[in-house]
């Protein structure tokens, strides 16, 4: 179903003349699967996004479908319970976005350490109780040699054993998309690059819409609905702080930072989830993904611009020592970073904890006096409870207008792109989808990479080939991007380039190659005039740079 920027000027137009029922703010996967469960019930909803669609903390986390293995050292065994079984979901509902792989946690005798071999064996048995893990997948110990016979560039020096586990793979910004994609499909009204600048009040003081700009050409107008919901993440006290009452603080956003490096400077076979070896009671996650492996993260208290929060030389240190610490022989310095990103973990305060680490993982829905409601918290495998637990209040808002709706049981909708004869045979739907892309031209490489990455929508992005062929840019690409611009509502080259296909993370230096190609076709396609064009250019260059460090890098070399 076409999600463009055609699309997108009547949803502007329709968001202007009518009462919606429920009214969503914010666009990352929170969002998104409130959009997905309103759409499902038949309830009329709409959602705007004031950047790109995942441009916040949706398309910079870890890209892993995990179930917080973590938190069951601080003996969040409800949390765990929940979010591991979630995994399950996603990888049936969308198998071109979370696939199961085993990933290996190394237990190693050293001072503050996790796990122990006895405590690793225990909580990995836990995981797989809570998670309803069958025997197919069930994690297995092995000792210090076998570890090292998958993963030889590890750190021998205190490994005693190993323990291999069932997590998830993932693309957080392709899950985004393909929810809201799924929620646009079964009716919402959604569009992003859309503000909320304002609440509008009824006579006795409840919020009833919002005054919206259009931030593509600065035009401002009023949307109005029974019910609005504020999902902005990190950004939640911000948004509340827009009514006309007194707000406490709520959020406690933390940054987590990852890099990129070629996969032949860090080779790995598989996600390894490791102690930092720097007795912080931290871990982290090294993940192999293509031709290249990425590792992180931090957890920091933040303050400063939440759009783009900034990566710092104590950011790079810290997971350069870590890093280094249990890959010895990479010895990986700042030059050696391709790609990196930051994000912003929307945590709610914990007046009683002040360690970032600690703070729980959970999500809390509430209400303020004016009738807005918040949902805050929580974590992205668990992104569809979080939406039931939110309609558990809509429900309760909708009653004082005497409305009702059906229930749905949103396990059972696959994603856009999800629609799979067999989720646990996707390798198989891949190798058959396969075969039509090479018809049209592509290797069969490349071929696979697009089944893998669009799932059952990869015959509509094949069907786009005679139009994809006119464009000055290697097939694969070129077949993206004409996909994007008719199904995946591309407004700028950031949005392509990162959350739609993930180039400006891992494969930055191929932009260079595509950008102007890239630019010239968006500036067609969506009517940009000079002084346009080159905003978006200077954009695309400061992600891009941002991206590779270069700053920090030149930094760096000034002092040499």
């Amino acid at each position: 179903m076409e999600f463009s920027h055609e699309t997108r000027d009547k949803t502007l137009r329709t968001l202007q003349q009518k009462q919606w029922e429920l009214l969503i703010i914010g666009g990352g996967v929170t969002g998104a699967g409130l959009a997905l469960h309103a759409a499902a019930r038949g309830i009329d909803v709409a959602l705007v996004e004031m950047q790109d669609f995942a441009a916040g903390a949706s398309s910079r986390s870890s890209k892993l479908v995990h179930g917080g293995l973590r938190y069951l050292k601080q003996f969040d065994v409800k949390l765990v319970a929940d979010v591991a079984r979630e995994r399950n979901v996603i990888g049936r509902n969308a198998p071109h976005i979370a696939q199961p792989d085993y990933m290996l946690m190394p237990v190693y005798d050293e001072e503050g350490a996790s796990f122990d071999t006895f405590s690793a064996e225990v909580a990995l048995h836990l995981y797989d109780y809570l998670a309803e893990v069958d025997e197919t997948w069930a994690h297995y110990m092995v000792e210090h040699d076998r570890v090292l016979e998958e993963e030889p560039a590890l750190n021998s020096e205190q490994l005693k054993a190993g323990g291999f586990y069932l997590d998830y793979t993932n693309d957080d910004a392709r899950l985004t998309i393909e929810t809201i994609k799924k929620a646009h499909e079964m009716g919402a009204a959604i569009v992003n690059y859309v503000k909320a600048e304002a609440f509008h009040y009824s006579e006795d003081g409840q919020i009833n819409g919002i005054s919206g700009q259009n931030t593509l050409n600065g035009e401002s107008f009023e949307i109005r609905a029974d019910v609005v919901v504020n999902a902005t993440g990190p950004w939640s006290d911000e948004t509340r702080k827009q009514g006309k009452r007194e707000t406490e603080k709520k959020m406690f956003p933390t940054k987590g930072v990852h890099f990129v490096v070629d996969h032949d400077k860090l080779p790995v076979k598989r996600t390894i989830y490791t102690d930092t070896g720097q007795q912080d009671n931290r871990m982290f996650f090294i993940i192999p993904r293509g031709d290249k492996t990425y590792f992180g993260t931090t957890d920091t208290p933040f303050e400063g611009t939440y759009e783009e929060p900034s990566i710092t030389r104590e950011d790079v240190d810290y997971l350069l020592k870590a890093v280094n610490h249990r890959f010895p022989s990479a010895n990986l310095k700042l030059k050696d970073i391709e790609s990196s990103w930051a994000g912003l973990r929307p945590l709610i305060q914990d007046e009683d904890n002040s360690d970032p680490s600690g703070i729980s993982r959970g999500h809390e829905v509430f209400t303020e006096e004016d009738g807005l409601i918040t949902i805050a918290g929580g974590k992205l495998t668990d992104y569809r409870r979080m939406a039931e637990d939110t309609f558990e209040v809509i429900d309760q808002a909708f009653e004082t207008y005497g409305k009702t709706f059906k229930e749905v049981d949103t396990k059972i909708i696959p994603l856009s792109g999800g629609d799979v004869p067999d989720p646990s045979a996707f390798a198989d739907f891949v190798s058959e989808q396969a075969k039509q892309g090479i018809k049209i031209g592509l290797s069969e490489a490349d071929a696979a990479f697009l089944a893998d990455w669009y799932g059952s929508n990869v015959t509509d992005l094949f069907n786009l080939s005679e139009e994809a062929k006119t464009y000055d840019l290697p097939l694969k690409e070129a077949l993206q991007l004409a996909y994007s611009l008719k199904y995946e509502m591309v407004l700028a080259p950031a949005d392509f380039f990162n959350r739609r296909t993930g180039m400006l993370f891992f494969n930055i230096r191929q932009i260079e190659k595509l950008k102007q190609p890239v630019l010239d076709i968006l500036s067609e396609r969506l009517g940009w005039d000079s002084q346009t064009r080159d905003n978006w250019e200077g954009e695309l260059n400061a992600r891009m740079q941002e991206a590779a460090l270069s700053d920090l890098k030149k930094e760096t070399s000034a002092l040499k």
